[in-house]
């Protein structure tokens, strides 16, 4: 009988396909193909597995994460190696050590800011295969609950004014009357960039003629975070007899608060003068009484 011989490089992939250990050309690992979204001033978490298979060893484990051209964080020979992190990224890297047997090399980053959006790396070595792969990370932050300004001008116009600050990326906004009639375009919109966050404040401006009753919706999105901010602004007309009595209500105010100034400035100027009498009381006193001794002393000098 004839003898089969398999050459060698065969036979060593023979071995490690009965062996279930996977070769270099499987090893894949796996990253957020849709990129992330990291809120800013909170903490996220990149994420990067990678297979490990029955022989996995974390002394020879390498696992690299970069920002663009940046070192974020390093791990190998079983330690983090941060010689070579970027200053940027000090005190705020870690990694999940005692998940790395699950093939877990996902990156925690602590205190995001704007700085921190761009493409990020992972790099993950072991002795079974190596790979990297790429996403992107955006950063957003939410806007917080809008304040209303109301103002009643001369003209009898009424301004709305809604502001909100410190929000990431620039928002989407919307006006509406009667939940139907859009007039955003309308409006007066302010966006300024702090320089030094980059976060957006806004300022928008909706000015209605007065005497109809309105029913206003506010609406501000930030698509990247799902934040919607949806606020119902109910105005009503004043009547003739309502503009009345709130004028007689501001001119009882107003002669109440003119009462309070005449009679604070009649105790001012009683203490005024009674302090006043008071010395002019107590230089006469002492000129009493100088004179009382002076008389006295002419007395005595008399009588000697």
């Amino acid at each position: 009988m004839d003898t089969v011989k398999f050459p060698a490089s065969l036979f060593s992939l023979l071995l490690l396909l009965l062996s279930g250990v996977s070769s270099y050309t499987v090893f894949e690992i796996t990253v957020p193909s849709a990129g992330q979204v990291g809120v800013y001033g909170r903490a996220v978490v990149l994420s990067c597995s990678f297979p490990v298979g029955s022989s996995w060893d974390v002394g020879s484990t390498m696992i690299t994460w970069q920002h663009n051209l940046e070192v974020v964080h390093s791990f190998y020979h079983n330690l983090d190696q941060l010689g070579r992190q970027s200053p940027h990224y000090a005190d705020r890297t870690s990694l999940y050590h005692e998940e790395m047997l699950k093939g877990n090399a996902s990156l925690r980053l602590e205190r995001v800011t704007l700085k921190d959006e761009g493409v990020y790396t992972c790099l993950v070595s072991t002795q079974i295969g190596s790979q990297k792969k790429s996403f992107r990370l955006k950063v957003a932050a939410f806007f917080p609950e809008p304040h209303l300004h109301i103002s009643l001008l001369h003209n009898g116009q009424v301004d709305l004014l809604l502001t909100s600050q410190g929000g990431y990326p620039s928002p989407s906004l919307q006006w509406l009357i009667g939940n139907t009639e859009d007039v955003t375009e309308v409006t007066q919109t302010q966006l300024e960039q702090d320089e030094n966050t980059k976060l957006y404040s806004v300022n928008s401006k909706l000015t209605l003629t007065r005497g109809t009753n309105s029913f206003i919706t506010f609406i501000l999105k930030n698509e990247d975070l799902g934040q919607e901010i949806r606020r119902n602004i109910n105005l009503f007309s004043e009547n003739e007899e309502t503009g009345g009595l709130q004028a007689r209500h501001q001119l009882v105010i107003f002669v109440v608060l003119l009462f309070v100034m005449v009679n604070s400035a009649a105790v001012v100027t009683f203490l005024f003068r009674r302090r006043k009498q008071n010395k002019f009381n107590k230089k006469d006193n002492k000129t009493a009484n100088s004179r009382m001794m002076t008389g006295n002393m002419a007395a005595l000098l008399h009588t000697l």
